[in-house]
C-alpha cells in the first residue's frame, strides 16, 4: 500500500496543468472497455467535489450583515417654514458609489417610496422632498419613524419625538425640531443606534455637511427662586457670565426638568450678557414654573447641549437656591442681577421623627413615607443608569436609592453602605429617597457583587433591585432596546451612561444578559451595567465568507484523482 500511495503522489506531483489537465489524464487512463466504469468514476469525482464544497465551503453572508455598506438617513426637515417642503437627506458614508435601485424609504404608515433610478456617489448626499415626484407620506411635526430598506431589509431607522411603538424605546428617540429647524446627524453620517445621541436640532444644511456651531461654556445658572413669598410671578432663574467677553444668547433656551414640566423658553434674538454680568428671567417672561417640591433648571445652547443645570429637593419659601463656589445653598438673601449673599435660616430638628432599622427585604414591605435605615452593597454607582439613583443589595433583596438633587458621596461598586431615607415608589418600583449626601455612610469595601443566575419566569418582586443574569433568545431588537425569551419574555434596555456598545444581534440569537432587575409599570426589564453583561453565546446567522472556493476545488480534485488511481490500479492488479 505504501508503494502504491507513493506512485500516486509522484503522479500528482508531476501533473502539469499546462500540458495535461486532470480530466484528460483520467480519460487517457480509461480503456474503451472501461467506458461504464469511466462514467462511474466521473460521477464519483463530481460527488467528491460537491461533498467537499458542501462541508468545507463558507456559507453566504446574510444580507443584513452588510449594514456597514449602506447609506444612512442623515437629515430630516419635518416642519418647514411657510411655503417650504418637507425633505429627507441621505448620505453615503462609504468610499464607493451606491446604486439605490433596491432602496425604499417609508414612515410609520408603511407607505414606501422607491429610490430606484438614483445613485449616490461616495461621501455624497441625495435629497428627496414631499412633492409630486417625491415621497407622499407626511413627516409628523411631533414625532415620526423613518425606515430605510435595501431589498426589503432594514438598513437604517430614525425615530424622533413622541413615537412610542412597542419596538422602539422612547428614551432613545431624537428630539422634535422646531419650525424651520432640521434634525441633523452629528457627526455627519455616524450611526450609534441611539437616535437621541446621534441627532441634533440645527439650522437646515441640505446637501451639505452637518457641523455643530461652537457656543460659549462660560454661561452658568447662578441663582433660582422656586417659591417666592410674594407669589409665583416673582420666580426667577438668573444667569451669570463667568467669562471675559460678552456672549450673544440669541436662540439659547431656559428649561426646567427634561422631558416634562414647563415648555422651554427661547431667549430672544439680540440678547447679550456682558462679561461678569447677570441676567434674570422671571416667570412672567419665561413662563417656567419651578415646583415647590423639587425641580430642575437648565440652560441649553442652540446645539441642544445642556451648558448648565441644577436640581433641588423641597424648596424653602422666600429663599433662593444660590451658587457659592462649587456648592449650592439655600439663602434668605435674594440677589437677582447681583452677586450671591449667604444668609442661613436656622432650623430646629424634628425630635418626633422615628427611624426603622431593617434589612432591605423588610424595608420593601413598609408603606410609602416610612423612614428606614438599611445596609447593603452598591451594585451600580450613580450616573450609570441615572444621575438621580443607584442600587444596593444584600444577600436577599435589592432596592433603588434616589436623590432628586443628585447629591451622592463618591461611591464604588462593592461599597457596603448604610442609608437613611424615606420609602417611596415610582412606576411600581420601590425606592428609598434621600435628601443629602450625608444620608449615606460608607461602612467598608468589598469586591463587586456577581450577578445572581436565574430564569426569566422567576423574575418578580423578590428579585427586583438585584443584579441578576438570564439566558434567552432574541425576539425583537431596535436601537438600545431588545427583548429576549426563555421561559418567559423580558425587555433589556441599555442606558447611555453605561457606555455599553450593543453587539450586532438579530432575532434568533441566543444571549446571556446580566443587569439590574427594574420594574416599570406592570412589567420588568433588565438594565445591563457593563459591557460584559451583554453576550451573544450562539448566533442564528450564517458564517461569514471564508477562504477562496478554489482551495476547496483543488482539495476535491486531489481526492477524486486519488480515488481514481486506487480503483484503476486495483483493476489492473
Amino acid at each position: 500500500m505504501q508503494q502504491r500511495w507513493g506512485k500516486i503522489k509522484i503522479n500528482l506531483c508531476h501533473c502539469k496543468w499546462g500540458q495535461s489537465n486532470l480530466l484528460k489524464k483520467i480519460a487517457t487512463a480509461c480503456s474503451p472497455a472501461m467506458t461504464k466504469r469511466k462514467y462511474i468514476l466521473y460521477a464519483m469525482m463530481a460527488l467528491c467535489f460537491i461533498g467537499v464544497i458542501f462541508v468545507f465551503a463558507p456559507k453566504v453572508k446574510a444580507a443584513d450583515d452588510h449594514i456597514d455598506d449602506h447609506i444612512v438617513i442623515n437629515e430630516i426637515y419635518p416642519n418647514p417654514n411657510s411655503g417650504g417642503n418637507e425633505w429627507i437627506e441621505f448620505y453615503n458614508p462609504t468610499s464607493a458609489d451606491i446604486d439605490l435601485s433596491a432602496y425604499t424609504i417609508e414612515d410609520g404608515t408603511h407607505k414606501p417610496k422607491t429610490l430606484a433610478g438614483k445613485t449616490i456617489p461616495a461621501l455624497s448626499y441625495f435629497v428627496i422632498e414631499k412633492t409630486a415626484g417625491g415621497f407622499s407620506f407626511a413627516l409628523n411635526d411631533d414625532g415620526e419613524i423613518l425606515i430605510l430598506k435595501n431589498a426589503g431589509i432594514v438598513v437604517d431607522q430614525v425615530v424622533y419625538g413622541k413615537w412610542d411603538d412597542e419596538t422602539n424605546n422612547p428614551d432613545n428617540n431624537a428630539p422634535v425640531p422646531a419650525q424651520g429647524k432640521s434634525l441633523s446627524r452629528i457627526p455627519n453620517g455616524s450611526d450609534s443606534d441611539n437616535d437621541k445621541s446621534d441627532f441634533r436640532i440645527l439650522a437646515p444644511t441640505k446637501d451639505l455637511e452637518n457641523v455643530l456651531p461652537v457656543y460659549s461654556n462660560s454661561i452658568i445658572i447662578n441663582e433660582i427662586l422656586p417659591q417666592p413669598a410674594s407669589g409665583s410671578a416673582d420666580e426667577f432663574i438668573e444667569l451669570y457670565n463667568s467669562g471675559s467677553v460678552e456672549v450673544d444668547l440669541s436662540g439659547w433656551q431656559i428649561d426646567d426638568i427634561a422631558s416634562g414640566g414647563s415648555s422651554p423658553y427661547t431667549v430672544p434674538v439680540g440678547t447679550i450678557i456682558i462679561a461678569g454680568g447677570y441676567l434674570s428671567f422671571y416667570n412672567t417672561v419665561d413662563h417656567i414654573s419651578l415646583n415647590d417640591s423639587g425641580d430642575s433648571a437648565r440652560l441649553i445652547d442652540p446645539n441642544g447641549d445642556v451648558k448648565s443645570e441644577i436640581s433641588y429637593g423641597k424648596s424653602n419659601r422666600g429663599q433662593s437656591y444660590s451658587k457659592f463656589g462649587d456648592n449650592w445653598q439655600w439663602t434668605t438673601a435674594l440677589t437677582p442681577g447681583g452677586e450671591n449673599i449667604l444668609t442661613v435660616e436656622i432650623q430646629t430638628p424634628d425630635q418626633d421623627a422615628t427611624i426603622l432599622t431593617t434589612d432591605i427585604s423588610g424595608a420593601r414591605s413598609q408603606p410609602d413615607g416610612e423612614t428606614v435605615q438599611v445596609t447593603g452593597v452598591v451594585s451600580v454607582t450613580p450616573g450609570k443608569l441615572s444621575s438621580q439613583y443607584f442600587y444596593i443589595q444584600d444577600g436577599n433583596s435589592g432596592i433603588q436609592i434616589y436623590n432628586y438633587g443628585k447629591n451622592f458621596p463618591a461611591l464604588q461598586v462593592g461599597d457596603e453602605i448604610q442609608v437613611v431615607g424615606e420609602l417611596g415608589s415610582t412606576s411600581n418600583e420601590r425606592r428609598i429617597k434621600i435628601t443629602q449626601a450625608s444620608d449615606i455612610s460608607i461602612i467598608s469595601t468589598h469586591p463587586p457583587p456577581a450577578p445572581l443566575s436565574t430564569v426569566i419566569d422567576q423574575v418578580g418582586e423578590n428579585l427586583e433591585g438585584q443584579y441578576i443574569s438570564v439566558i434567552g433568545v432574541v425576539t425583537k431588537t431596535s436601537g438600545s432596546t431588545f427583548y429576549i425569551h426563555g421561559s418567559g419574555e423580558i425587555q433589556v434596555s441599555i442606558r447611555e451612561g453605561t457606555g455599553i456598545q450593543k453587539p450586532k444581534m438579530r432575532v434568533g440569537d441566543t444571549v446571556e444578559i446580566a443587569g439590574i432587575l427594574s420594574q416599570y409599570g406592570d412589567s420588568y426589564r433588565i438594565l445591563p451595567i457593563v459591557q460584559s453583561d451583554v453576550k451573544i453565546i450562539k448566533s442564528s446567522g450564517l458564517a461569514k465568507t471564508g477562504p477562496n472556493i478554489w482551495i476547496y476545488f483543488i482539495i476535491s480534485a486531489i481526492l477524486s484523482w486519488t480515488t481514481f488511481q486506487i480503483l484503476y490500479r486495483k483493476r489492473k492488479s
